[in-house]
């Protein structure tokens, strides 16, 4: 074994996780209420110890190295189960205390986190917890400890995070109520000549209806989007446009807008994921059960 690794402690590790998780010496010093110097030289001990510079400058900030990306996935593991085997043996809801951090898509935040919530309200008083946008960057969020709990269409197959798929639901169309389209079934041509509000999610995404008009050959006029779908109904009533989204989403505007099924087959999976570290945690798992109980609880969507 290399002699400098065999000196490397629990306290070193968890420096390390930290430097990589906020992306900044300086944070983690401020955390850790330690000197930034105290910081470097830890982490000057690591690079040595795995002989890897583990962080370079890019500019203004930092970026982990592949290698240092790998050793924090390992390191998450371990002390993830040091600080499991530290845990009371009993897990209590009622006296528990922690900050819990879940990234999740619109849906996820708007369809299963209000049950979650108050079912946490009730049982876990001691819980705090924080709601973090998060798209294509779950995986990010999930490998940097950014978050706890991932709730994501996007599929995620890395090395240290686990899964589990919750639901799926079908994507209909939105649009106004005096809109011409209302007075029948939508024909795959009708949805094509339409003119459409595209909701983009801002990120790299392309929406599932979109990929399947792409394998058909079909093109349609996209002539507004938004990153929110909460802005639908704020958008689309006294125009001409169309919106294609879930079904689980749309409901929620039904008041407002028409609904009608998608004439271009689509669906939208929920997935939830935990990294490898929180696996066994307690409180994650009695956490994940939660969700998995709202998800359960969702009412079926239109065919």
């Amino acid at each position: 074994m290399n002699a400098q690794l065999s000196n490397i402690d629990f306290a070193a590790l968890r420096t390390l996780r930290l430097v990589f998780r906020r992306g900044s010496f300086t944070e983690a010093a401020a955390e850790l209420n330690v000197n930034q110097s105290t910081v470097s030289y830890t982490i000057d001990r690591l690079r040595r110890a795995f002989d890897d510079p583990l962080f370079v400058r890019q500019g203004a900030t930092i970026a982990a190295t592949d290698r240092c990306r790998d050793i924090v996935s390992s390191v998450e593991v371990v002390l993830g189960e040091i600080e499991r085997a530290a845990s009371p043996a009993e897990f209590d809801p009622a006296v528990a205390s922690a900050d819990i951090s879940i990234s999740a898509t619109y849906l996820s935040r708007s369809v299963l986190m209000p049950p979650v919530l108050r079912a946490l309200r009730r049982a876990s008083p001691g819980i705090h917890l924080e709601m973090i946008t998060g798209f294509t960057n779950a995986k990010d969020h999930l490998l940097s400890g950014r978050a706890d709990i991932a709730l994501t269409p996007v599929s995620i197959e890395e090395s240290g995070i686990y899964g589990k798929r919750l639901l799926t639901s079908p994507y209909v169309c939105v649009m106004d109520k005096a809109n011409p389209l209302t007075k029948g079934p939508v024909s795959v041509a009708e949805f094509a000549s339409a003119r459409h509000l595209v909701i983009h999610y801002g990120a790299t995404w392309r929406p599932i209806y979109l990929q399947n008009l792409d394998q058909a050959a079909e093109t349609i006029d996209v002539v507004a989007s938004t990153p929110d779908p909460a802005d639908l109904p704020h958008l689309i009533p006294g125009t001409d446009l169309v919106c294609a989204l879930p079904e689980l989403i749309a409901r929620q505007f039904a008041s407002r807008l028409h609904i009608s099924p998608c004439p271009v087959p689509a669906a939208t999976d929920v997935q939830m994921y935990w990294p490898a570290r929180l696996n066994r945690s307690p409180l994650n798992e009695w956490l994940r059960g939660l969700i998995e109980d709202a998800a359960a609880s969702v009412e079926p969507t239109m065919a």
